[in-house]
């Protein structure tokens, strides 16, 4: 533990030096394990959210240097052309391993489990639509059933909760809210509702899936590999590990030659 916390001292120091602010522990990093803020050329910032242990620490630590590097080079952080220009499809394929590798398979579980839920849930209702109604398709408004709602129940079609003067209707409550309504009416208004949920789910999948791979993100968590486990680096990225070797030897991007340094010449005390 001394020697991972020698490491974190060295390499916080040389940010420091850099003109870099590290915050370890001070706050919630906002939201994730740790946080590079750039603004300029010279208003830089890192942050690492509390209750790691130093091991996490240190990685979080090499994962935001590497935000930071890349930042100085290239501050759209839209590509690695200040690292090496020609990144051919093998290459981003061996930073996807990494990445694959590296992201924890629960981290969108959650989200994975609600898109195959509702999935099956659109697909009994529409099942049963399509038994009163053999015409129905999921993606077509089935306009026979929508003309006989009325409203306020007609706003369900759009939203889950509608407000009219002190009343609140939801789409959970539908039974009660509105008991003359037949069992085909409510299904068809459930799977509108789900149909909104499954498109937001798709979305934030979409999202989490283009934040993941992102040039500044595929190398971040390369350097985090790299420099802490080497032989998984050149197991998993064997291409791109020697070419940040070169890199390195070269000294084309000094503050990588210096972080390897950092972690090489550590003392225990």
């Amino acid at each position: 533990m001394a020697c991972q916390r020698n490491r974190i001292i060295k390499i916080t120091q040389y940010l420091s030096s850099r003109g870099v602010t590290v915050n370890i522990g001070k706050n919630q990093a906002r939201g994730n394990r740790g946080v590079f803020l750039g603004v300029g050329k010279s208003n830089f910032r890192i942050d690492i959210t509390k209750e790691l242990n130093e091991d996490s620490i240190l990685q979080v630590l090499i994962h935001e240097f590497t935000h930071y590097v890349h930042y100085c080079y290239d501050s759209k952080m839209m590509s690695l052309d200040f690292l090496y220009k020609d990144i051919t499809e093998d290459l981003l394929e061996e930073l996807v391993n990494i990445t694959i590798a590296k992201v924890p398979k629960s981290f969108a579980q959650e989200l994975y489990n609600a898109k195959y839920k509702l999935q099956n849930e659109i697909k009994e209702l529409g099942s049963f639509i399509k038994s009163l109604y053999p015409e129905f398709r999921l993606s077509v408004p089935q306009k026979t059933i929508e003309r006989n709602l009325r409203v306020p129940v007609k706003y369900l079609l759009k939203y889950d909760k509608i407000q009219i003067l002190n009343k609140v209707y939801s789409i959970t409550n539908i039974d009660n809210d509105f008991p003359s309504l037949s069992s085909v009416q409510i299904a068809y208004l459930s799977l509108k509702s789900k149909q909104r949920a499954q498109k937001r789910v798709n979305s934030r999948i979409c999202k989490l899936n283009k934040y993941y791979n992102r040039p500044a993100e595929l190398l971040a968590r390369f350097a985090e590999v790299y420099f802490l486990e080497p032989d998984k680096s050149y197991s998993l990225a064997p291409k791109f590990s020697n070419i940040m070797d070169n890199i390195i030897k070269q000294n084309k991007i000094p503050e990588f030659s210096t972080l390897k340094e950092l972690l090489s010449n550590v003392e225990v005390f």
